[in-house]
């Protein structure tokens, strides 16, 4: 049996799968404290807790502190050596340039100064900081450097992060703000886990506990403890794998829209395989590492505020100030417009009462200014849906699987998930001209993404023959390198790694591991060849466990 729940900012929705089948469903209001609702969610599932076999959480916990900057105060030790000023990129509350440089293959141009990285480190002490993130900037191809300071200032931090195990691509400025990201979070994700551990053994559940990340793939929560940044945007990553475990179709592009309390997320399936974004995604202004669905989040949802301007402009979102006027809230809703219509079984007396004088301000009869608050709500969806596609197709685009998409992505149904969805569809099928689909459990969808979920990882492997040196990054890495190393050794070595890290890697399962990028550069010196630079990527696909496909 197969727990999956997702907190999300206005509600908490969990789900029970036993044998390829939805058991059980659940939906509470996510209060303050999220373990609470956690508790009270999978309560209201009636599961036997010895049957749990695994639990999977998708949260908002990591997005949130980034977005509403509440993490402890940060610093970073950055060494670059010539070319590009990390201090261009400086983040953190404290952020140290300290010299000692790595040329792009790996090979040490001028040393760490110990004393430099001391005084670095005093700096950020003093300016209070719990964490700090260490970066060079060709830790990828030699972590030397970033392994030297981090011996040199150990102890001093409570966290501290390295930039080469954010992953093995070689973009420095992301690097930094991935590293800084991590730190920042590091402290939040642990007492959350804490908490949830305690949580869940007080339930009497223990199985392992596993995290939605950004790429709709899965990890452990030890995995998750020291990579918490993975987790940011698991949101619309859930909305999406749960559509395409509900929906069922690998015919076509649709668009995937999960409508919930405060956001509506708008993501797009072709052929059944979700859409990549290839460099990392963006938070707060930052652009990352972090390998993730391309989703795009607008803030409107079932419970944002409502307004009128002067000039009589029906306003919808993107503030969301607490539940629907009918439940009890403090203002106007689309929730509320529906339940004035009679789309809606709630408190319609309650819904009318903060409606009405929007309506006379408005000068509209109620009916109207209802109907106008729903078409509006939905026109600012659609926008945006357009908006997405319009910069989508302006680009290269990518699947999951890292494949480059060669034609202009046409969606030509909608699929819609979240609690509202049913009461929308035919709002948005007009809207966006398109068919909408609203399958079975469209109310949990993002907590049945995250139940369902592969566990997933990502590799790189970096080889020079000729300095005799194999560099993978994400496990910390290195290794002796043949002179007569190929491409199929390459590949021998990753897979061999990735089995013997799957714990680090948070993986249950490494069969479905596969080279998704390989380059061999042969590197030649007078006329002769003296060694081979070689570069690989693997990876377990994020996908639907086969268990609930073998049932559909």
């Amino acid at each position: 049996m197969i727990l999956g729940i997702d907190v999300g900012g206005t509600h908490t929705d969990a789900v029970c799968v036993e044998r390829g089948r939805i058991a059980s469903t659940a939906k509470t209001v996510t209060g303050d404290d999220l373990v609470a609702s956690i508790v009270e969610a999978v309560g209201l599932l009636g599961v036997e807790p010895s049957t749990v076999s695994r639990l999977v959480l998708s949260t908002t916990l990591s997005t949130n502190a980034i977005v509403e900057a509440k993490y402890p105060p940060v610093g970073v030790i950055c060494s670059a050596g010539p070319g590009i000023d990390p201090n261009l990129y400086a983040v953190g509350e404290c952020f140290r340039h300290v010299s000692g440089s790595i040329d792009h293959r790996g090979r040490e141009i001028a040393p760490i100064d110990a004393a430099e990285v001391t005084k670095a480190a005093r700096d950020i002490k003093d300016a209070l900081c719990e964490g700090v993130a260490v970066v060079s900037k060709f830790s990828v191809r030699n972590p030397a450097h970033e392994n030297a300071i981090a011996s040199i200032i150990d102890g001093m931090f409570e966290n501290v992060c390295l930039g080469h195990t954010m992953g093995g691509a070689l973009n420095f400025p992301r690097r930094i703000h991935t590293a800084y990201l991590n730190t920042a979070v590091m402290p939040v994700q642990k007492r959350f886990m804490a908490s949830v551990t305690e949580a869940v053994e007080r339930l009497g559940i223990h199985a392992p506990i596993y995290f939605l990340k950004a790429d709709g793939g899965t990890y452990t929560s030890g995995a998750a403890s020291r990579l918490p940044v993975e987790t940011i945007l698991s949101g619309p990553a859930a909305s999406v794998m749960g559509s395409m475990a509900l929906d069922g179709s690998s015919d076509g592009d649709a668009w995937v829209m999960d409508i919930g309390g405060t956001t509506t997320d708008i993501g797009i399936i072709v052929n059944g395989v979700p859409l990549l974004e290839p460099r990392g995604v963006s938070i707060h202004g930052l652009a990352t590492l972090v390998r993730g669905l391309k989703v795009v989040s607008v803030g409107v949802g079932g419970d944002s505020s409502v307004d009128v301007t002067r000039d009589r402009v029906i306003q919808v979102g993107p503030v969301r100030h607490g539940m629907p006027a009918c439940m009890g809230g403090p203002c106007a809703t689309p929730m509320d417009a529906l339940v004035a219509l009679g789309a809606y079984d709630a408190d319609a007396e309650l819904a009318r009462r903060f409606l009405e004088p929007l309506a006379a301000r408005a000068c509209m009869d109620l009916a109207r200014f209802c109907e106008e608050v729903v078409d509006t709500a939905v026109q600012t969806i659609a926008d945006a849906a357009h908006a997405f596609l319009d910069d989508l197709n302006s680009h290269p685009v990518y699947t999951i699987h890292e494949m480059l998409h060669p034609d202009i992505v046409n969606p030509r149904r909608v699929v819609l998930v979240g609690g509202p969805a049913s009461l929308l569809g035919p709002a948005v099928s007009r809207r966006m001209g398109l068919p909408v689909d609203v399958p079975s459990h469209a109310e949990v969808a993002n907590a049945l993404g995250a139940a369902l979920a592969r566990t997933t990882a990502q590799i790189t492997l970096h080889a020079d023959t000729e300095l005799g040196r194999v560099v993978c990054p994400e496990l910390a890495l290195t290794e002796k390198a043949p002179r007569s190393m190929t491409l199929s050794d390459l590949k021998e070595l990753g897979i061999r790694a990735m089995e013997e890290n799957a714990g680090r890697l948070g993986l249950s399962d490494t069969s479905s591991a596969q080279v998704i990028d390989q380059q061999f550069f042969a590197m030649v010196r007078g006329f002769s060849t003296v060694g081979a630079n070689m570069r690989m990527r693997i990876q377990t696909t994020p996908g639907i466990i086969d268990e609930w496909r073998a049932r559909r």
